[in-house]
């Protein structure tokens, strides 16, 4: 007679029983011995067994994402043979959800051959025997009612303290944020914390990336609990609402599956951070993400320089993608030996040398700051900061105004159907849902929002800006040029730079063309959008283009200008850029006629 392969499972839901391993060993001995005194019948050669450590059986996470979850699927897809054996301690340790859940998690197996050995009840169910079927429903039964009761006893647990700990401000659990300690049943804050919260939105506030904060603080000691600072730390640090006293519930974390908060009780915690500053470095965070304003970071690699100031917004021509700003080195023989000193910067499309699919070549990276610095120093800054949104916060409260009235409308209506025992609509109860997420989101927003008042200076000294050492200044320059500017892209024509700018609150584009041998700018365009039409203006010369009906107009015609045009605007990352070239070139010959003195 073949001899049956035994599977082992084993199950505890409490952490504290996986750390202390007291519940997953007696379960581990009374198994083994089980199928050790049943040698004859099982196959101990081929024993598995399998554990699910820290998993509930009453929400079915063992079975979602668990051991047992695995075993079924195995057993569902025909691996584990027919006539195996599954051993548990008790049926409970299978599942101790809704019976009618687990009576059919049991019935699967039965069904698919497996018997199931519950050491406990010494219950062995088969697919021949009723009376197991009955036995185990009842199991099931009594372990649901069981955890349904524990649950409810925990809910009124808790809710008991924390009632207790609003009311009085005791501590609620010894699981407590890290800058926050247990003082006489009170919460009280750690001070060496508070300098490390201090420093860290201070810095960030400033301008320095969250992982050179990290290196300063691992540099001074100031230690992430038991490990070193990363910059993802600090970022999960700046986010933390506790800081400003918020205690929030989440759900339970399920694996794939985001977690919802349950409650968010302000003023539980102590304020650590005044609440503009944490909003105002949150609102950076979120700009560093999307790359819009706010964006300004000191170097991580090396703190004493700051190489690049238009990380984020600068961007290859040719294929869009990413650009660094590498450092060549060179040989130097320095007291008979060798050393390495830098050399030249470049600004270097990454598609170019990651992916190979680019043809962009190296620019010499001094020669763009200094032209697009040279640039900005001409522009009307207040002309770029007139951001059609200034009254965005009122925005938000008349919309949110609008909501609230529309929500009660919804829930009026909701009700009276409802009284009058009519349906509700699936639509009317989605659009109330809506509604509802809608206000939650609004209320976000005008709590988070902080006005930005920085406003860009470009009047500088472009000698002391050129050195890189000066991290301060070029911090601000670089903070400036991401405030005002959508995009920054260039490429190389020839012994030329071409470098386009579009600005976030303008609808107009500069484009700059720089000769790459004298590092100046030789010809200095613009492009201004309307609704119907756009103008390309060089220096005195603008041509207009109309789109409906079609026309080109031509204004302050100047043979000079005109031909810089013709020669770079077909460079121009824009596809009505070939029609403008079209035109230039029939209407060239023309053009010469009539600028011809008499």
């Amino acid at each position: 007679m073949n001899k049956i392969i035994p599977y082992g499972y084993l199950r505890v839901s409490s952490l504290e029983q996986v750390r202390t391993g007291g519940g997953l060993d007696t379960q581990d001995e009374e198994v083994r011995r089980y199928i050790t005194q049943n040698s004859e019948k099982f196959d101990i050669d081929r024993m598995v067994v399998m554990s699910d450590a820290g998993m509930s059986a009453y929400t079915g996470s063992n079975i979602k994402e668990g051991e047992l979850g695995r075993f079924l699927a195995d057993v569902n897809a025909g691996l584990i043979p027919t006539g195996s054996a599954l051993i548990c301690y008790s049926v409970d340790r299978l599942s101790r959800q809704n019976p009618w859940v687990g009576t059919h998690l049991i019935s699967t197996l039965i069904g698919a051959g497996i018997e199931i050995h519950s050491v406990a009840e010494n219950q062995i169910l088969r697919s021949d025997d009723p009376v197991g079927a009955i036995m185990s429903t009842i199991y099931l039964m009594r372990a649901n009612n069981e955890s349904v009761i524990k649950s409810e006893r925990a809910k009124k647990g808790y809710e008991k303290r924390l009632n207790e700990s609003i009311t009085n401000k005791k501590v609620l659990t010894r699981q407590m944020p890290r800058w926050l300690f247990d003082c006489d049943g009170k919460y009280a804050i750690d001070p060496n914390m508070q300098n490390v919260i201090n420093f860290t939105f201070d810095s960030y506030i400033a301008g320095q990336s969250t992982g050179f904060i990290a290196k300063e603080l691992n540099n001074r000691g100031l230690m992430y609990g038991n490990t070193s600072w990363r910059g993802s730390y600090v970022a999960k640090l700046i986010r933390d609402e506790r800081l400003i006293g918020k205690h929030i519930r989440y759900s339970k974390q399920i694996k794939g599956v985001k977690r919802v908060v349950i409650e968010t009780i302000p003023n539980f915690y102590p304020v650590v951070v005044d609440v503009e500053k944490f909003f105002l470095a949150n609102n950076m965070l979120t700009s560093v993400a999307k790359n819009i304003r706010g964006r300004t970071r000191v170097t991580y690699g090396d703190d004493s320089i700051l190489r690049n100031l238009f990380n984020g917004v600068i961007k290859c021509g040719v294929c869009g993608g990413d650009t660094s700003v590498v450092q060549n080195t060179r040989k130097k023989i320095v007291n008979g030996e060798a050393t390495y000193i830098p050399y030249k910067t470049f600004l270097r499309c990454r598609t170019r040398y990651e992916l190979k699919n680019c043809v962009q070549s190296d620019i010499r990276y001094e020669v763009i700051e200094r032209a697009i610095l040279n640039h900005l120093m001409g522009l009307d800054i207040s002309a770029l900061l007139s951001v059609p949104v200034d009254n965005k916060i009122e925005s938000y409260r008349t919309e949110l105004e609008l909501c609230k009235a529309e929500e009660v409308e919804l829930h009026t209506l909701i009700e009276q159907r409802e009284r009058e025992g009519k349906r509700v609509r699936p639509r009317t109860i989605k659009a109330y849902e809506d509604v509802s997420d809608r206000i939650d989101e609004l209320n976000k927003l005008i709590e988070s929002y902080v006005e930005d008042t920085f406003v860009p200076d470009f009047n500088v000294d472009l000698n002391s800006i050129a050195d890189v050492s000066n991290v301060s200044d070029r911090s601000l320059i670089k903070k400036g040029i991401a405030t005002i500017a959508d995009s920054i892209c260039y490429k190389r024509i020839s012994d030329f730079i071409l470098v386009e700018i579009k600005y976030r609150n303008l609808s107009v584009k500069h484009v700059l063309v720089i000769d790459n041998k004298q590092s100046k700018v030789v010809v200095n365009f613009s492009i201004e959008y309307h609704e119907n039409s756009h103008d390309y203006t060089c220096n005195g010369f603008i041509l207009k283009y109309v789109k409906s009906p079609e026309e080109f107009h031509l204004m302050g015609v100047n043979i000079e200008d005109y031909a810089h045009m013709m020669n770079f605007v077909d460079f121009i990352s824009d596809n009505e850029a070939k029609k403008i070239k079209e035109y230039l070139v029939s209407n060239l010959s023309r053009v010469l006629i009539s600028n011809v003195p008499e």
